[in-house]
């Protein structure tokens, strides 16, 4: 089974308890409405961050870490009506904002998305060779093990001709996997997560989905 992967890092704790709360309730009900695990809405570290910069505008969401454009429309959206429920209620909203900008904003900018990927990408690759498991690729990387599974999902689309049938072993239950995907489609994992009530890792039915649609 692939084990997931948690990378330490300094959490915050001066951020608005209340709106976290409310931030809290609106993104475990649209995980509810999914049938998905919360966290692949948002995890809390986000919504902690929220509670702290109050962004008012998708220009400022944007700037927080662990939200991208698809994330905003479906979700940050939603979130914005309750940030500014208590904006009024907060002295120093712009300077906020310009401790948001000053200290994320630079940091995005340098990033090189396209050639990040490649880089990983090779990384993976690499690893995959000497057989090492998803969770020792994730360490290595510093990544989660599901940001692993999608990786391996665009070599194996690049027709890279990678041999993961190891991987493949390595997953407990495969085959029933296989079954829930067969009478549910593999278009959405949340129905597939349901099924099994929790007790198959998320990142082992992503990674049955990326085999499946390999073929």
């Amino acid at each position: 089974m692939v084990k997931k992967f948690k990378k330490k890092k300094e959490n915050r704790t001066n951020f608005n308890e209340e709106l976290f709360v409310k931030l809290k309730e609106v993104r475990d009900k649209i995980a509810e409405d999914k049938r998905v695990p919360n966290f692949i809405i948002l995890n809390d570290s986000v919504l902690k961050e929220l509670s702290y910069y109050y962004p008012t505008n998708k220009q400022l969401f944007l700037l927080i870490k662990g939200i991208g454009e698809n994330k905003f429309e479906d979700y940050g959206i939603k979130l914005l009506p309750v940030i500014e429920e208590f904006i009024c209620n907060v002295n120093d909203l712009e300077k906020r904002h310009k401790e948001l900008k000053k200290l994320i904003e630079p940091e995005k900018s340098k990033i090189n998305i396209k050639k990040r990927t490649e880089v990983r990408k090779a990384r993976v690759k690499e690893l995959i060779l000497k057989k090492k498991c998803i969770e020792d690729i994730a360490d290595d990387l510093g990544l989660t093990p599901n940001t692993i599974v999608n990786y391996i999902g665009r070599l194996l689309a690049d027709g890279s001709g990678l041999d993961v049938q190891y991987i493949k072993d390595s997953v407990e239950g495969y085959n029933d996997i296989v079954r829930a995907f067969e009478k549910h489609g593999t278009e959405k994992i949340g129905p597939i997560y349901s099924e099994f009530g929790g007790n198959v890792e998320y990142a082992d039915i992503t990674l049955v989905k990326v085999l499946l649609g390999s073929k």
